[in-house]
């Protein structure tokens, strides 16, 4: 992939890789390795406000953040969110870059979540 490829890539969102809460909520109900990881790349403020159950915290925009999901298994599959969609669109574009083929992330985020009647936790 070629610089300019990249760049264009980060800029424009993988809509493929949206998924509506309803989808989420089946994919999460999945059993064993069918079942993706839930990541929830809001800030530790946002975090402690309430949270999909489930989720595991690693901060978008933490320095940490590359660190903490390079160390993740690659070939797992991974399910983002944030507060709208903008933050997890981030997190899913870096992903890929780092060779994780199966990431997608919850349109709308938590906020899509909670408009479709589903439960967060504290």
């Amino acid at each position: 992939m070629s610089f300019l490829s990249k760049i264009l890539s980060m800029l424009s969102p993988d809509t493929s890789a949206l998924v509506a809460p309803i989808e989420a909520k089946r994919l999460l109900a999945l059993a064993g390795s069918e079942k993706p990881q839930l990541i929830d790349v809001r800030t530790p403020g946002e975090w402690k406000q309430g949270r999909i159950s489930g989720a595991k915290h690693l901060d978008v925009s933490s320095h940490e953040f590359d660190r903490k999901i390079q160390a993740l298994p690659k070939e797992a599959s991974y399910l983002l969110y944030c507060k709208s969609g903008g933050r997890s669109a981030m997190a899913l574009s870096k992903m890929k870059s780092m060779g994780f083929a199966n990431v997608k992330h919850l349109s709308g985020g938590i906020g899509s979540w909670q408009r479709a009647g589903y439960a967060v936790s504290k």
